[in-house]
Parts: structure tokens; C-alpha cells; sequence
């Protein structure tokens, strides 16, 4: 074999070593370069994401339990706490404009007194507290003030068990405060039902 033609066997030898090494690294994976995303730039006409809305917390509205006015508070309402959670109301009628402020008392469970009685007992030399007793239940009670001699008479018209019943009732109490001076024993109670 001529020199000539083993130089050229050598040559053709390391070029295709060369090409075996190119052919094997194209074909080897790779790891990609990283490729930077552009952020999103918002178009003005894009719709825009609704923002989640904060919910506001507010207290619950306060239903005013004194209700004074020039001529007392004839024709007022003053809803009444009472130890179940039942909507019960006491509407005034003062003709006399005796009474000038109402505000619900505090009832606690259960009946202070038997049907038909009260307790009232003065808080101040103005100002009486009231209590008796009322079936449970929503009920619009009415009270009528009316001067009796030296004293006052307060008429309560609400609902009523039947007579010689042993129907368990709530207490119901009121504050109420005079014009005048007024004392806890010149108060007579009258308890009626509402078609009397």
C-alpha cells in the first residue's frame, strides 16, 4: 500500500471519528437555556379583576326604649325585655300627659307575681318600676294612665289566661317616670284583656 493512499485511509479514519463525535453530541439531550417570560402588561379595555369585597361589620341598629315627648308619651310604643326572645310592645295612652319618659325594665325568667298582681315600687321620688306578669309570647300590651284622687291608675290591657287557670307566665316590667312627684302606694294596677 502506497504511503499516499494510507495517509488519506488515516485522514478519512479521523474524519469520521470526527463526525461519530458531532453525530453523538446532537443526538445527547441538553438542558435548555431558561427562557425569560415577559410579565403581562394589562390593556386599558382588558376587563380587570373583580376586587374580593370586605365585608363591613356594623352593629345591629338599637331600637330606642325611651320615648319622652312634651305632652308625656301618649301614643308612643317602647318594646319590652323579656326573658325569652319574644317581641312584646307596651303602647301608652296619657291623656293627662302624667307620664314622661317610659323605658323597659329588665325581666328575669319566670313570674315575680300571681295573675292579675303588680309590684310597684318607687326608684325615685318621680320614677316607678312596675312589674307583672304576661303569657309568653309576641303580644302588644296597652296601658292606660289616668289620674285616680291623689293617686294614678295604670290599666293594662293584654292577653289573659282563663279563669282558675295554672298557665305559667313571664314578667313584664316598665319604668316609668311622672311629671310629678308621685308615690309607689297611691298607684293602682287593673289588668284587662283586650276585648274588655
Amino acid at each position: 500500500m502506497s504511503r499516499s493512499i494510507r495517509s488519506l485511509s488515516v485522514a478519512v479514519a479521523g474524519l469520521l471519528a470526527v463526525l461519530v463525535v458531532a453525530a453523538c453530541s446532537a443526538t445527547a439531550p441538553s438542558t435548555p437555556a431558561p427562557v425569560a417570560t415577559p410579565s403581562p402588561v394589562a390593556s386599558p379595555d382588558a376587563p380587570q379583576p373583580t376586587p374580593f369585597p370586605t365585608p363591613v361589620v356594623t352593629d345591629a341598629p338599637s331600637v330606642p326604649v325611651s320615648t319622652p315627648g312634651a305632652g308625656g308619651v301618649d301614643g308612643a310604643v317602647i318594646p319590652l325585655d323579656v326573658f325569652l326572645d319574644h317581641l312584646v310592645t307596651l303602647a301608652f295612652s296619657d291623656p293627662e300627659g302624667l307620664i314622661v319618659k317610659a323605658v323597659s325594665g329588665s325581666a328575669k325568667d319566670g313570674m315575680s307575681v300571681r295573675w292579675g298582681d303588680a309590684i310597684v315600687r318607687n326608684v325615685d321620688p318621680r320614677t316607678v318600676e312596675i312589674t307583672w306578669v304576661g303569657l309568653p309570647g309576641d303580644e302588644a300590651v296597652t296601658l292606660v294612665a289616668k289620674p285616680d284622687g291623689n293617686g294614678v291608675l295604670l290599666r293594662f290591657g293584654q292577653q289573659a289566661p282563663p279563669a282558675d287557670s295554672d298557665a305559667m307566665g313571664a314578667d313584664r316590667v316598665a319604668v316609668l317616670t311622672f311629671a310629678n312627684p308621685v308615690d309607689a302606694g297611691d298607684i293602682a294596677t287593673d289588668f284587662t284583656t283586650a276585648d274588655d
